[in-house]
């Protein structure tokens, strides 16, 4: 059993009592549900719901209730305990909202952490053909997801752990933004790491975010791989380089990567059940508690601080590109 929390500018539902639908909401709305996985889960895969579901083989949600913000902070408070470690989950283009939480229960089930789970599901339409819709969906939505940011590092010594995938990743540098341009920083103390997967990111609106937000307390990192056909589709709609799809190897990347303080890791050696390349992280999580380390205890000898990596699948770990 998963439990996940929600924190969402999506519009209630109206069919389903406990969901959220693709609409924009300018208020911020908090859930919990409880989801089964089932016995024979797969590594990186989400077993979608057969009709009816069937625990033995499917993801199937078993609990699910509306939250008001004071029961959300409560619960988060709760569920943590003393360990204080959450994991906050922006998902990404073209996701429906019960992707995104059957998302996050499948990297906290692969997982093994205990860390606390809550994703922030942003009004994507959640149809391959509404990319510039889903990019002003996002653009809309970095108060709500500053708000979240907020609220879950109001406890003392909470470490939070921000993972965000494509287009959620550019929803993430420009809410970090935003936060920085608003004297809104001080939180990011609390960022044991910041994850963007496979980044949907134009470089030189990369390097902008970069230059407002300046270096975090922890090295960013970048999970990147030069194959990602969902990439170079999004460059073709959009123009530009994208930051998902950079070359470690490159001297201007692994330049960058120095002068911003950022770790760019290539995953392409992983494979995954997406057959565009674009949710590799998702087999990486499952790995991650052999290099937690690298990335989050700058005290071990071999912590990955800034610079170009590539990640090893045979020895799960992350290889400095200039050895």
């Amino acid at each position: 059993m998963v439990t996940i929390f929600v924190a969402t500018l999506r519009t209630p539902d109206l069919r389903l009592a406990t969901a959220f639908d693709t609409g924009q909401s300018q208020t911020l709305r908090f859930a919990r549900y409880v989801i089964s996985i089932p016995p024979a889960h797969r590594t990186d895969a989400i077993e979608w719901p057969s009709d009816p579901p069937n625990p033995a083989t499917d993801f199937v949600t078993i609990e699910a209730a509306h939250l008001s913000e004071a029961e959300f902070r409560t619960s988060i408070k709760w569920a943590g305990g003393n360990r204080r470690s959450i994991r906050l989950f922006v998902h990404g283009y073209n996701n429906s909202f019960q992707e995104a939480v059957y998302r996050l229960a499948q990297i906290t089930a692969d997982a093994h952490d205990q860390r606390v789970a809550v994703v922030f599901a942003w009004p994507s339409k959640a149809t391959p053909l509404s990319y510039n819709a889903d990019r002003a969906a996002a653009a809309a939505s970095t108060e709500g997801l500053a708000r979240t940011i907020e609220i879950l590092a109001e406890r003392p010594r909470t470490q939070i752990v921000l993972v965000a995938h494509s287009m959620g990743g550019w929803l993430t540098m420009e809410t970090l933004a935003k936060m920085s341009r608003e004297h809104r920083q001080a939180k990011f103390q609390q960022f044991s790491n910041v994850i963007l997967a496979a980044p949907d990111i134009d470089v030189a609106e990369m390097v902008r975010q970069l230059e407002i937000i300046g270096q975090l307390p922890r090295p960013l990192t970048l999970l990147v791989s030069r194959d990602d056909t969902a990439l170079l589709l999004s460059r073709i709609i959009s123009g530009g380089r994208r930051v998902g799809a950079d070359d470690v190897h490159d001297p201007w990347v692994q330049a960058a990567a120095r002068r911003f303080g950022a770790r760019v890791v290539d995953i392409s050696e992983l494979t995954t059940a997406d057959g565009l390349g674009h949710a590799r992280f998702a087999a990486m999580v499952a790995l991650y508690s052999k290099f937690h380390s690298q990335i989050e205890d700058p005290l071990k000898r071999h912590y990955a601080g800034p610079g170009v990596f590539v990640f090893r699948t045979a020895t799960s770990t992350l290889e400095p590109v200039d050895r």
